[in-house]
């Protein structure tokens, strides 16, 4: 019998005790707002078939063989402090959180002396859409072992390094892309609303996905920006300038301006005579003529 600790009971912490409970396992659950609260922790959830058994830290602590720490971002350090003390060397600490690559080895400094296996955990997908099958990288010597049970369970984990710090890399660089997509969505949305377009907008960006892959669109405007960001960028201005008009806090339009005044002021298009055939061919030119911060 396999008992898998949760701590952080939000969000991520709630959809993976119910994923792991439907698939068998003893899941014991804790949230430091319970011990805060004067009701506190709530006497059960089921789970399918199972149930979910909210404890004290120390009990869960004392039961699992598996700790998920699934707590804000701000308090993975504090969390690991305070199982770090009744660890053992049988169990795993797997720290789920959104943390940034040095935090994650701190976080390994600070679990190893007690014996347990520390493995960082870096979740890619949208949990709200995806639930218990979203995916999430594993990192640590132990990564793959864990992997492997957590699995059995019902998650959609993989072992993806080694080295401490790869997977939450990966997750940090993933986010520019999702995080700024999330944020460029709200302000396409934002004006069309304002212009009283919000409608036909949309339609028409989810048509454009629709009838084309992802990887086409996205690949031709990366390799069509080698020889077009000089008239994507006057475009731009004038873009700029109407959600001025409109009195809207353009936040990613003028980062997006930005953007294509650097390709014009490093003079990129004379580094091709021709589009790109390969979005590489791109980004290299951008990181030749590039200067590195001071």
């Amino acid at each position: 019998m396999t008992n898998i600790g949760i701590v952080g009971y939000g969000e991520a912490g709630s959809v993976f005790a119910k994923a792991l409970a439907g698939k068998g396992a003893v899941v014991w659950a804790f949230d430091k707002a319970w011990s805060e609260s004067a009701s506190g922790p709530p006497l059960k959830e089921n789970a399918g078939e199972h149930s979910i058994r909210f404890c004290s830290l120390a009990d869960l602590l004392a039961s699992a063989d598996i700790v998920l720490s699934t707590v804000t971002t701000d308090a993975a350090l504090d969390a690991a402090r305070a199982c770090v003390v009744d660890l053992r060397a049988h169990q795993y600490y797997c720290d789920l959180n959104s943390t940034a690559p040095a935090i994650k080895v701190e976080l390994h400094s600070l679990i190893e002396p007690s014996g347990a296996a520390f493995v960082e955990g870096a979740i890619l997908g949208a949990i709200g859409v995806t639930g218990g099958r979203t995916k999430i990288l594993l990192g640590g010597v132990h990564a793959e072992a864990l992997s492997g049970t957590l699995n059995r369970f019902g998650l959609e984990t993989s072992a993806y390094s080694e080295e401490i710090g790869k997977a939450s890399t990966f997750k940090m660089l993933r986010s520019i892309f999702s995080k700024g997509m999330e944020a460029l969505v709200i302000e396409f949305l934002l004006a069309g609303r304002k212009a009283g377009l919000e409608e036909d907008l949309w339609q028409e960006i989810t048509a454009l996905f629709s009838r084309n892959s992802f990887d086409d669109v996205t690949g031709n405007w990366v390799c069509s920006h080698a020889v077009a960001h000089e008239r994507r960028f006057h475009e731009m201005v004038q873009v700029a300038d109407f959600l001025a008009q409109m009195k809207l806090d353009a936040i990613m339009t003028d980062a997006t301006l930005a953007l294509f005044r650097r390709s014009t002021d490093l003079k990129l298009s004379r580094n091709f005579a021709r589009k790109p055939d390969q979005m590489n061919e791109v980004i290299e030119a951008l990181m030749r003529l590039t200067p590195a911060p001071s």
